[in-house]
């Protein structure tokens, strides 16, 4: 029987997802797996400091629990048994304001369902009065995809979206909210309002319908894995070259495919300066779309996506416990609104999150730096940035001490922004590339959703459409 060909590019963990669902058919297929990078797993980066006993993530720092995807993942890889939930106790999250810290506000997504979720000076009266009111507005639910911020801002005002709304929800995009497509990043809102009428109304129902988490408790929104993420990519490495049946080659960037008969042939160009053709039966795409556009553009011409991505950076910063007081002991980290201006957006307090990041000793924070629009700081060096990452931190936090050590990771241009109409966008390039080439499919964060377990799914999905398309 003929084995087919097939070429998964890109080896984030939506290509190695790819590679691993090929790997699982029953079909008779050799993969070969084109990273331009010298390495495996995108964005997931572990940092390992054995000398200080660290296991905290640069990239990604867990996965939504909820998602079968993750878990899913785990077990095919027999990992079940080193997935750690977040702390139970560290349940405080903070958003900055004139300078200080005060408490996100009690409710879903912090949406406040009366007076008493908000502490000052977080919202004014006026912004916390214009938020409930709310709760009396009609109905009115979009026909078509429109930003974020405005369907938050004409629904809450915009004193909460600018204080609350933003930091949390663009915070995960690294994006503006204002530009961000509602239906690409939060569609559940518009379940939650068609189901309770109001948002106010579904935040007062999920609070009341919750109940806190137990220490001790297994039950957790998010999970990772007790050796790092990149564990689970050295994992789904490992199973791909004992499979005998995955040619892994980094280095190798391809820049263009051409259709020769039956088959397509893949221009590549790898980084000791070799330009090969090879041929293959299908492919997954696991790359930003502008680049995939433009490497099929001698062949096809896809609908742009148009999707932005954001450069960010993030700074590890460890510190002796002694350095912070017992009051920030719950703390799971803060948001920094746009209107404060910092050089920091947001921060992880990753010892008092995950159990395994560090010795109870020290304390360990993440910082997160850039956003569409608000990067500034993204032009200082490396040490720049740490210091103006820790002066910010002490600052907020009365640290009594510096930080010993600290670390920066840079990641460019590689948060996608969803903007308006762009699921719209997203399918007029799938149908585009079904219809003229069968046995290719896209997938990965620029597409449908950003998050670790959207990206597995839409690996797996991609290869089980190029597993269909070429047959048996």
């Amino acid at each position: 029987m003929h084995m087919k060909r097939v070429a998964v590019v890109g080896g984030g963990i939506t290509g190695l997802a790819a590679c691993l669902r090929l790997l699982s058919s029953d079909a008779h297929v050799q993969i070969v797996l084109y990273e331009a990078s010298d390495r495996l797993g995108g964005r997931v980066q572990t940092i390992r400091e054995p000398h200080l006993g660290l296991t905290v993530e640069a990239g990604p720092d867990s996965m939504l629990a909820r998602k079968p995807a993750a878990m899913r993942l785990m077990e095919s890889l027999g990992m079940a048994e080193d997935v750690v939930s977040t702390r139970p106790e560290a349940t405080e999250t903070y958003i900055v304001r004139d300078g200080g810290l005060c408490p996100m506000p009690k409710g879903y997504l912090g949406i406040p369902f009366d007076p008493s979720c908000v502490r000052p000076p977080l919202l004014t009266d006026a912004g916390l009065a214009r938020a409930l009111e709310e709760e009396r507005m009609p109905l009115d639910l979009p026909e078509d995809d429109t930003a974020l911020g405005a369907f938050l801002r004409a629904r809450l005002g915009d004193e909460w979206v600018n204080y609350v709304g933003e930091p949390l929800m663009a915070g995960i995009y690294a994006g503006d909210i204002d530009r961000l497509s509602l239906m690409a990043t939060w569609p559940s809102l518009l379940d939650l309002l068609r189901n309770h009428g109001s948002l106010v109304a579904a935040s007062r129902a999920l609070v009341a319908a919750s109940s806190p988490r137990q220490p001790g408790s297994s039950r957790s929104a998010f999970i990772t894995v007790r050796g790092g993420l990149s564990s689970v990519i050295e994992r789904m490495v490992d199973r791909m070259a004992r499979s005998g049946r995955v040619e892994i080659r980094t280095g190798a960037r391809v820049g263009a495919v051409t259709r020769r008969g039956s088959v397509y042939r893949f221009h590549i160009d790898t980084v000791s300066g070799e330009h090969l053709e090879e041929d293959v039966d299908g492919a997954v795409f696991a790359l930003p779309p502008q680049v995939t556009r433009e490497i099929m553009r001698p062949m096809i011409d896809l609908p742009d996506v148009e999707t932005h991505y954001q450069s960010t950076a993030t700074i590890v910063l460890v510190y002796e416990r002694t350095a912070f007081g017992p009051d920030l002991v719950r703390a799971s980290g803060f948001l920094v609104p746009r209107p404060e201006r910092m050089a920091i957006t947001a921060t992880t307090w990753m010892s008092n999150k995950w159990p395994h990041v560090a010795p109870e000793s020290l304390a360990v924070i993440r910082a997160y730096v850039g956003r569409r629009g608000q990067d500034e700081a993204l032009a200082l060096s490396d040490d720049e940035l740490a210091r103006r990452a820790a002066e910010e931190v002490g600052r907020l936090t009365g640290a009594r001490e510096h930080p010993i050590w600290t670390r920066v990771t840079r990641f460019r241009e590689a948060m996608p922004n969803y903007g308006i109409g762009h699921l719209a966008r997203v399918e007029r390039a799938e149908v585009t590339l079904r219809a003229s080439c069968p046995a290719f499919a896209i997938a990965g964060a620029g597409y449908r959703g950003v998050g670790l377990p959207d990206c597995v799914e839409q690996g797996e999905r991609a290869a089980h459409q190029v597993l269909a398309a070429i047959g048996p």
